[in-house]
C-alpha cells in the first residue's frame, strides 16, 4: 500500500512538472525565434508484487525535447530583421567571446556600429573575397554603419575585371580622315569614330578618357627592287589605329584646352569584319632622313606598332594632375582570333568588329570607384550583406554564416532564444545561407514561436486530468491505510 503512495506522488511530481513546460511554451506564444518543448515521460524502476508479477514504481520525466521544426514568418519593415528559412542558427557572439546559436533575428546596430541583439551579443559574418565573391576567413563580428568604401584605381587590365573594356561595331565602309592626327591637339575631324570612359586615379579622382579610332588607308604589298617579290606583312588591309585622348587640363604638364593623345595601338580585322589582332603602339618622333640639312624641324610623332605579349591588353601611362605618379591603364578590345588555327576556340567577336553597319557601341566600361560613404544595406538570401554607397558603388560588406548540427535538440538552452553547443549536439556545421542543406536568409522578416495553442491546450488539460488522477491515488491509497488501521481496533 506504501507502495501505491510512492506510485501516485510520482505522478504527482511528473505531471506538475509537466505542466510548468507547457506553460512555459503558451508564455513563449509570441517569442521570436522560440522553439517549442516537449516533455516525454518514463516509468520508474519495475519492482515486484509479491504476487510474482513485476510491475513499475510510478512515472518519472525522461527528458525534455526541444523541438526544432519550422516557424511561420511575420513581415516587418527593418531590413535588419532576419529570418531563415530552413535549417541552421544564427551565430552570436557575447563580448567575452563565447559562441551561441539562435533563431531569433532581431537584429539591429549598436553605438558602435555594429550588428548586433538587443542584449549586445555581436551577429557573426564572414569576409567575403571580391574576386570570386566565395566567404572566406573566421566567423566575426561585422561593423556596417559609417563604413567608407576606399577609392580604387582603374587598373592595368592583367587582372581580370581591371581596366578598360570596349565592345563596338566600327563601319567597314568609313572613309580614311582628310586631316592627319595632332597628337598633342585632337580634333573630330582627324578620327571617324569615338566613345568616352570614365576612370579613376589612385585618390579616386574621376577622369574622362576619349577612346577615338581612325580608319587607315589601304596599303598594297610592297615589292622588293631586286628580287621583285612582294615583301611579306607590308600590306595594310582593314587596320584601324586608336588612340587614348584626354583633356590637357588634367594631365601634369597638360596644355589647358587641348585634347593630347596620350596612347594607342592597332586594330586588325579578317575579311569578314572579325578582330584578327590587337597590337599596342607607342607614339614618337621618327628620325630626319639622311642627309637633311641643319635646321630642319622635327618631323611630326607616328604612332608605330609594338610586339604584343599574349593576353596583355595594350596598357598606357597616365600622368593625371595631382596623383603624383604615372598610372598604367589596360584598354581590351577583345581576343581575337587566328583563323588558320583549327583549334583557335577565340571568335574575334567578343570585343570590336569591322561590318558594314554604322559605328556603334555596344557595352564601354572600366573598374574603379571614387571614395563613397555607405547610405543604405540590403541583405540577400545568401546572407551578403551588401552596403550602397553615395558614389554610386554596390560592394558586399560581409555574408552571415549559418551553423547547423546534426542533433539540434541536443543544444543546451541558455534562455533568451540562445542555444550552446553541447557533446551530444555534436559540432557546429558552418557554411553559407542555401549551402549544403542551410537555409536562406529572408530580410524584413522574423521568425515566429513554433508553439501551436491548440495542442498545448489539449496537453494542459491532460497534465491537469493526470494531475487529478494522480492526487487521487494518493488519497485513495490513504484512505485504504486508514481503513487497515482500523481494523486493528
Amino acid at each position: 500500500m506504501l507502495g501505491s503512495l510512492y506510485t501516485g506522488s510520482s505522478g504527482v511530481k511528473a505531471h506538475s512538472n509537466s505542466m510548468t513546460v507547457t506553460g512555459s511554451n503558451i508564455a513563449n506564444v509570441n517569442t521570436i525565434g522560440y522553439k517549442f518543448n516537449r516533455v516525454n515521460f518514463q516509468d520508474l524502476l519495475a519492482t515486484s508484487t509479491g504476487s510474482g508479477t513485476d510491475t513499475s514504481k510510478g512515472v518519472q520525466i525522461g527528458s525534455i525535447q526541444n523541438v526544432q521544426t519550422q516557424g511561420s514568418f511575420t513581415m516587418t519593415e527593418l531590413e535588419t530583421d532576419l529570418a531563415i528559412d530552413g535549417n541552421g542558427f544564427f551565430g552570436v557572439r557575447d563580448k567575452g567571446g563565447n559562441l551561441f546559436y539562435s533563431r531569433a533575428g532581431q537584429f539591429s546596430y549598436d553605438k558602435e556600429g555594429y550588428l548586433s541583439t538587443s542584449d549586445g551579443l555581436y551577429l557573426q559574418a564572414r569576409d567575403v573575397d571580391e574576386t570570386n565573391n566565395k566567404s572566406i576567413g573566421p566567423l566575426k563580428r561585422i561593423k556596417v554603419m559609417d563604413q567608407v568604401d576606399p577609392p580604387k584605381q582603374t587598373g592595368d587590365g592583367i587582372t581580370p575585371g581591371t581596366g578598360v573594356t570596349i565592345s563596338a561595331n566600327l563601319d567597314s565602309n568609313a572613309q580614311v580622315p582628310k586631316k592627319e592626327i595632332d597628337f598633342d591637339n585632337v580634333k573630330p575631324e582627324m578620327y571617324n569614330f569615338s566613345t568616352s570612359v570614365a576612370v579613376f586615379d589612385n585618390k579616386g579622382n574621376e577622369h574622362v578618357i576619349n577612346v577615338a579610332f581612325r580608319k587607315m588607308k589601304d596599303v598594297p604589298e610592297q615589292i622588293d627592287p631586286v628580287t621583285g617579290a612582294a615583301i611579306p606583312g607590308t600590306e595594310i588591309k582593314n587596320r584601324w589605329e586608336w588612340y587614348a585622348l584626354s583633356p590637357g587640363e588634367d594631365l601634369e604638364g597638360g596644355v589647358p584646352g587641348t585634347v593630347k593623345a596620350v596612347g594607342g595601338g592597332f586594330l586588325e580585322f579578317a575579311d569578314d569584319g572579325r578582330l584578327l589582332t590587337d597590337l599596342p603602339g607607342t607614339i614618337t618622333t621618327p628620325p630626319l632622313p639622311p642627309g637633311a640639312p641643319a635646321g630642319t624641324p622635327p618631323l611630326p610623332p607616328i604612332l608605330i606598332p609594338q610586339s604584343k605579349t599574349e593576353g596583355v591588353p595594350t596598357q598606357i601611362g597616365l600622368n593625371f594632375k595631382g596623383s603624383g605618379t604615372v598610372q598604367s591603364i589596360g584598354f581590351n578590345f577583345g581576343l581575337g582570333q587566328n583563323p588558320n588555327d583549327p583549334g583557335d576556340p577565340r571568335t574575334g567577336m567578343d570585343g570590336i568588329t569591322q561590318f558594314a553597319t554604322e559605328s556603334k557601341i555596344h557595352n564601354v566600361g572600366a573598374d574603379g570607384n571614387a571614395s563613397g560613404k555607405l547610405e543604405n544595406i540590403f541583405i540577400r538570401g545568401d546572407g551578403s550583406i551588401e552596403g550602397a554607397f553615395d558614389s554610386g558603388r554596390v560592394k558586399t560588406l560581409g555574408r552571415i554564416g549559418i551553423s547547423s548540427f546534426k542533433a539540434a535538440e541536443q543544444l543546451r538552452q541558455k534562455g533568451k532564444q540562445l542555444y550552446a553547443e553541447t557533446a551530444k549536439s555534436g559540432k557546429a556545421i558552418l557554411d553559407d545561407p542555401g549551402f549544403n542543406g542551410k537555409g536562406t536568409i529572408q530580410s524584413k522578416s522574423l521568425e515566429r514561436s513554433n508553439v501551436e495553442l491548440p495542442s498545448e491546450f489539449v496537453r494542459m488539460i491532460e497534465g491537469q486530468r493526470a494531475f487529478q488522477a494522480n492526487a487521487k491515488t494518493v488519497t485513495t491509497s490513504d484512505e485504504i491505510l486508514a481503513d487497515t488501521i482500523q481494523m486493528k481496533r
